[in-house]
């Protein structure tokens, strides 16, 4: 059958375009004859398809096909059966007529037929993607019996004669009379049985693009002939005895007897093509402008996508610097926020340690205060010669101040300043003025120091109480002083 389901389309972009097709077709499958036989059992064969074809598509998914194909089919047929044809004359003895006897044992006949068919089909075309096409066509092709034969294939026959005329002799031995058994060695072309007929045709597959011009074809077809592929209808038996010469038995076959009337063709199977197509005259020029035109989309697209991948880089390497950015700053401020906050605890801690060294040293400076009111220990502070200015010697300076300290914390506590001098000088203004100036002038200092002037009492003792001798040089600096007492 007409393989027109192999040209259709390519489907790459230069294929599409295509209008014709030509190209050679093979494939096989169930290639058979359908009849009824009398008194046999029929069953199908198979067979092979091989041919030429050419497409023209008019658009993109429809079109025209023709072409020419050869088609080998084939059938059995299985009899068991007793033929009898009465009322015969024998040539042997015209005057006498005899019955014919024809028995079959499991006896085979194959029948095959070789076609020339002429297909025209309907074609349509649809493209999945730039490789594979589905491919389609029905139409009718013309068939042409061109030969045949039957042929057997297994079993035997034997013919019998019966002569009722001369007391039913039987005869059945006598080969020279056309009766005996046969092996199935019978054989004989068709005779005038078969006659040009038509068939209803369809296929579909797909078609593999190759190249730009080459395709392959893969698909299943199926044509039913819907016309009688035998003559007339024959009433001959299978077997008789030939009229002329006894010792020749006329076989005629299931389609030359009258075992059948009508016969009808029927090919279905796989179908492989190899097309080649091109397109119009007219339309190579536009194929050479599509051509250019997808050459420069598929340029521009190429462009496009590399303009975007060096976008989308860029895009990613300013990410990128923006993040490792971050994250320094990030680092940075996380670096200057642990550095800030150990600064901190350092500074809280030498905050506490000062604290707990003021504690301390205030403890220890209330306990020595503490210590000089219990025990009524006086604190001394010296003087110069003449003078009433402090100028405190090593260590004066630290208890006085030490005292003050205790005394604003606490305001409960007084203390009394005695000035003293040495003997240099007129007594009576030792004891009203040098005594009482230098024990103000250690009040004022204190006064100066946050201590309240209720909480200290001045007095002078003059000359009267030396605590060393004032003729040496170094009593009288010992007795010039002011001394601070707690009451």
């Amino acid at each position: 059958m007409f393989a027109a389901v192999a040209l259709t389309i390519s489907v790459s972009a230069q294929q599409s375009v295509h209008d014709n097709y030509v190209g050679v077709n093979f494939g096989g499958g169930l290639n058979t004859m359908l009849y009824k036989t009398a008194n046999g059992q029929n069953s199908v064969g198979c067979g092979f398809d091989a041919g030429l074809f050419y497409g023209h598509f008019f658009n993109e998914w429809a079109g025209l096909g023709a072409g020419v194909n050869y088609s080998w089919a084939n059938a059995y047929a299985t009899y068991n059966w007793q033929e009898v044809t009465p009322g015969l004359t024998h040539p042997s003895n015209p005057n006498t007529p005899y019955t014919l006897t024809a028995g079959f044992s499991q006896f085979v006949e194959r029948q095959n037929v070789g076609i020339l068919s002429i297909p025209v089909e309907a074609l349509f075309r649809k493209a999945f993607n730039d490789r594979i096409a589905l491919i389609g066509g029905v139409g009718l092709s013309l068939d042409l019996p061109i030969h045949g034969a039957y042929i057997a294939k297994g079993g035997s026959y034997s013919t019998t004669g019966v002569f009722p005329a001369i007391g039913s002799y039987v005869l059945s031995d006598m080969p020279e009379h056309g009766f005996s058994t046969y092996e199935t060695t019978q054989g004989a072309k068709i005779n005038n049985r078969a006659k040009v007929g038509a068939s209803l045709i369809g296929d579909i597959g797909a078609r593999f693009a190759l190249n730009d011009n080459w395709g392959l074809y893969v698909g299943v077809n199926v044509a039913y002939g819907f016309t009688n592929m035998l003559a007339s209808a024959k009433t001959e038996e299978m077997i008789m005895v030939n009229a002329v010469n006894p010792a020749v038995i006329d076989y005629r076959g299931t389609f030359d007897s009258n075992e059948t009337a009508k016969a009808n063709l029927l090919r279905c199977g796989l179908k492989i093509a190899i097309d080649f197509g091109w397109p119009a005259a007219n339309k190579k020029a536009e194929q050479e402008r599509l051509a250019k035109e997808e050459a420069d989309r598929l340029a521009a697209e190429q462009a496009a996508a590399e303009r975007a991948e060096a976008e989308r880089i860029a895009k990613e390497e300013a990410e990128q610097r923006a993040k490792v950015e971050a994250e320094r700053k990030a680092q940075a401020e996380a670096e200057a926020k642990a550095k800030a906050e150990a600064e901190k605890a350092k500074a809280e801690a030498e905050a506490m340690a000062q604290a707990d060294a003021a504690a301390q040293a205030r403890a220890a400076r209330v306990a020595h205060v503490n210590s000089l009111k219990e025990k009524g220990e006086s604190v001394t502070v010296h003087f110069e010669t003449g003078a009433d200015e402090l100028q405190f010697k090593s260590g004066e300076q630290e208890i006085v101040d030490e005292i003050c300290e205790v005394m604003v914390e606490e305001p409960s506590l007084r203390i009394i300043i005695t000035g003293h001098t040495d003997n240099s000088g007129d007594p009576e203004k030792n004891l009203r003025y040098f005594g009482k100036k230098r024990a103000e002038s250690l009040k004022a200092y204190m006064v100066s120091k946050g201590v309240s002037a209720d909480q200290i009492k001045c007095e002078s003792k003059g000359d009267k109480e030396p605590v060393a001798d004032n003729n040496t040089r170094e009593g009288r600096a010992l007795n010039r002083r002011a001394n601070i007492r707690f009451e």
